[in-house]
């Protein structure tokens, strides 16, 4: 008798997880409302040259990329970039850097304009990026622009992730 008990448990708990699904929720059917956005330049409070045009562009593309939104005034996103630094993390045998950190540090408001109200408040996004100068360490090297443009991209792609679809 607890076999079956054990079964039809078991079966019951299947069966709403698949009722349930994985718990995916697209913040973007509460954004039905929002049909443009506003990428306001990045403010850039490092002494990196450039970045913050270069985050900026990234995030208009993914906004592009990931939404139906057009440039408009229905929402604004607003950023600045606190920290960017480059960190050797890995040296050879004549103290010589061969792995390298980038870390990037950054806060940023999503506002919904016609509801004037804040969806998201974020004031400690870090993110980091590893990469290798030399070659057979088990991933190709990479140009610290190279590596840059990677860690642009990947910011770009996990903020405004985080502001159309959540888990």
């Amino acid at each position: 008798m607890s076999r079956v008990s054990s079964i039809q448990i078991c079966s019951i708990l299947v069966s709403l997880l698949f009722v349930c699904g994985c718990g995916y929720i697209s913040r973007s059917k509460g954004f039905e409302h929002i049909d443009s956005v506003t990428i306001s330049p990045i403010v850039n409070e490092t002494v990196e040259y450039g970045l913050e045009d270069e985050l900026s562009d990234a995030i208009r593309q993914e906004f592009s990329r990931r939404s139906s939104w057009s440039e408009g005034t229905d929402s604004v996103f607003t950023g600045a970039i606190r920290t960017y630094e480059i960190l050797p993390i890995s040296l050879d045998q004549n103290n010589q850097p061969e792995q390298y950190r980038l870390v990037m540090e950054m806060r940023f408001v999503f506002e919904d304009l016609k509801r004037n109200k804040i969806l998201q408040n974020e004031s400690n996004y870090q993110k980091f990026y590893d990469f290798y100068t030399v070659s057979d360490r088990g991933e190709p090297p990479e140009t610290l622009a190279e590596a840059k443009e990677n860690l642009i991209k990947e910011v770009s792609e996990e903020i405004v992730g985080s502001i159309i679809d959540e888990w």
